[in-house]
C-alpha cells in the first residue's frame, strides 16, 4: 500500500510541475512503423507524443494478461496463498494451443508463482487458475470484474470474454485502451516488478520473460527497455506493451496489430512488434526534451486598477514555473501565449492573487496553462470606494425606478400645488368681487 500512496502522489505531483497534453497531432517521425495501432506516451508527464490507429478495434491476445493481473493482485491480499490447479481449465488451453509454464493439473502453487507465470511466461494455465481462484470458481464472475474494471478505468472501447487471451472474435480492445489499462496497472501494488522481471525462479526452474526486447542473446535486445507483456494470435497480429527508460526519460508504449504474414501468405521472420519498438524509442530519446515554457516570476502582463489612489495598474506573473516536453528544434520563441485576464482589477488586491491565466502554445496546440498571479498588494481607497458604491447604486433598476418615482411623485406634487394656487385665487377674486358688490349696495342705500 506504501508504494502505491508514493506512486500516485509522484504522478500527481509531475502533473503539476508539467502540463499534460497531446502532442502526437504535431510530431511525427520520419519513418512508418508496420504496426496497425501504436500510442507511445512520456510517462514522465502523460503525454502522448506518438499514436496511429489509437482507436481502431484490436484483438488484445496475450495482452489480456494485463487485465487478469490487476484484478489478481487488487483481489488477493496474500501473494503467498498456495492453490490447486483445478483440472477442467486444460482443455480449454491445450485445444486453443495457449502458451504455457509447464504448470500441471493438481499441483499446488503460490499466488505470486502464477502471477510471476502469467506476466513473465505468459502462461495461459495460469490465467485461468487466477480467474477460477478470484471467481470463487467461476471464470465468468472473473471475466465480469475484468470488464468492470476496464469501465472504471475509462476503457470503454474494451470487451473481455476469458483471461488468458485466446482469440474470441469478441475480446476486442483499442491501443488507446491499453494504454489506459497499463497505465493503470503500474498504480497496482506489485504489478510493475513482476511484468519487468527478466527472468524468475519458477520451483526451480528458471524461465525467462517473453519480451525478446529484454533478453541479451536476442537479436532485437534493447537495453532501456523494461517488460511488460507480449500477445500473438494470428487474427491479433503481434502486440506488444513495454517501456523505455534513459537519461531520466521514461516511455510507455503499446503497438498492436504488427503483420506475422506477407500477402502472398508467407510468414514474415522479422518481429515488427520489437523493431517498431526500438525505432519510436529511439526517436523519443533522440528528439524529445524538457523545456522551460514559463518562468515564475516574469511579468508577463499589467492590468487596470480601480479604487486605488497609488496605483493605476498591476504587473501579473506565472504562478509557477512550467516545463513541457517538446522536440530539441523548437524554439522558446515559437511558442505563443493566449492571456486570459480581467479588463481591470478592484483594489484591495493581494500579491500572489489568482486572477487569470496563460495558455501556451505550439502551432495552434495548447501545451501548457499556468495560473496568472498578481504581482503585489495595493490598498483599497475608502473614498474612492465608497464613490463606487453610489455609482454602483445609481446604476442599480431599482434606483431608477425609485427615483422616477419620486420625480412622478414631486412632480404630481407641484401640479396640484399648481392648480390649487389657481382655485385659491379664483376664489378669492370671486369673493372680492362679492364683496366690492355689497360695499356698493351699501353706499347706495
Amino acid at each position: 500500500m506504501q508504494k502505491r500512496i508514493f506512486f500516485l502522489t509522484a504522478c500527481f505531483l509531475l502533473s503539476v510541475l508539467f502540463p499534460c497534453f497531446q502532442a502526437a497531432a504535431l510530431y511525427r517521425p520520419a519513418f512508418e512503423i508496420q504496426s496497425s495501432a501504436a500510442v507511445l506516451v512520456n510517462m514522465d508527464t502523460d503525454t502522448i507524443i506518438y499514436e496511429k490507429n489509437p482507436d481502431k478495434q484490436q484483438y488484445p491476445a496475450s495482452l489480456t494478461k494485463i487485465m487478469t493481473a490487476i484484478i489478481a493482485l487488487e483481489e488477493i491480499e496474500d501473494l503467498d496463498t498456495v492453490i490447486t490447479m483445478p483440472r477442467y481449465i486444460y482443455d480449454e488451453l491445450f485445444l486453443g494451443g495457449a502458451s504455457n509454464a509447464g504448470i500441471n493439473a493438481g499441483e499446488e502453487i503460490s499466488i505470486r508463482d502464477l502471477l510471476y507465470a502469467l506476466m513473465v511466461r505468459s502462461a495461459g494455465e495460469a490465467a485461468s487458475a487466477l480467474a477460477d481462484y478470484v471467481g470463487g470458481g467461476d471464470i465468468a464472475t472473473f471475466v465480469q470484474m475484468m470488464n468492470d474494471k476496464a469501465k472504471e478505468i475509462g476503457a470503454v472501447n474494451t470487451h473481455f470474454t476469458n483471461a488468458h487471451g485466446l482469440h474470441d472474435p469478441d475480446q476486442v480492445t483499442t491501443a488507446y485502451d491499453m494504454y489506459l489499462i497499463t497505465k493503470y496497472a503500474l498504480t497496482v501494488p506489485y504489478f510493475q516488478e513482476i511484468a519487468t522481471a527478466v527472468s524468475y525462479d519458477l520451483r526451480g526452474q528458471t524461465i525467462y520473460h517473453t519480451c525478446s526486447l529484454l533478453q541479451k542473446s536476442s537479436q532485437y535486445y534493447y537495453p532501456y527497455a523494461k517488460g511488460i507483456k507480449t500477445g500473438y494470435t494470428d487474427e491479433a497480429g503481434r502486440n506488444l506493451v513495454s517501456m523505455a527508460t534513459k537519461d531520466g526519460y521514461n516511455y510507455l508504449l503499446i503497438t498492436m496489430g504488427a503483420p506475422v504474414y506477407f500477402p502472398t501468405g508467407e510468414m514474415i521472420q522479422d518481429n515488427y512488434s520489437y523493431t517498431d519498438a526500438a525505432s519510436l524509442y529511439d526517436w523519443a530519446f533522440s528528439t524529445f526534451e524538457f523545456m522551460q515554457i514559463a518562468d515564475e516570476g516574469e511579468s508577463v502582463t499589467e492590468v487596470p486598477v480601480t479604487l486605488s489612489w497609488d496605483k493605476d495598474y498591476t504587473l501579473l506573473t506565472p504562478e509557477k514555473s512550467i516545463s513541457a516536453l517538446l522536440p530539441n528544434y523548437v524554439d522558446r520563441s515559437a511558442i505563443q501565449r493566449e492571456l486570459t485576464v480581467p479588463e481591470s482589477l478592484e483594489a484591495p488586491i493581494e500579491a500572489g492573487q489568482v486572477v487569470g491565466s496563460m495558455d501556451l502554445l505550439v502551432s495552434g496546440e495548447v501545451i501548457g496553462t499556468v495560473n496568472l498571479i498578481t504581482e503585489e498588494s495595493i490598498e483599497q481607497s475608502k473614498l474612492l470606494y465608497i464613490g463606487a458604491q453610489i455609482q454602483e447604486v445609481v446604476r442599480t433598476w431599482w434606483f431608477r425606478l425609485i427615483l422616477g418615482i419620486l420625480i412622478f411623485l414631486v412632480l404630481a406634487y407641484i401640479a396640484l400645488m399648481i392648480l390649487h394656487n389657481r382655485r385659491k385665487k379664483k376664489r378669492n377674486r370671486y369673493r372680492a368681487k362679492i364683496m366690492q358688490m355689497q360695499y356698493q349696495n351699501r353706499r347706495r342705500r
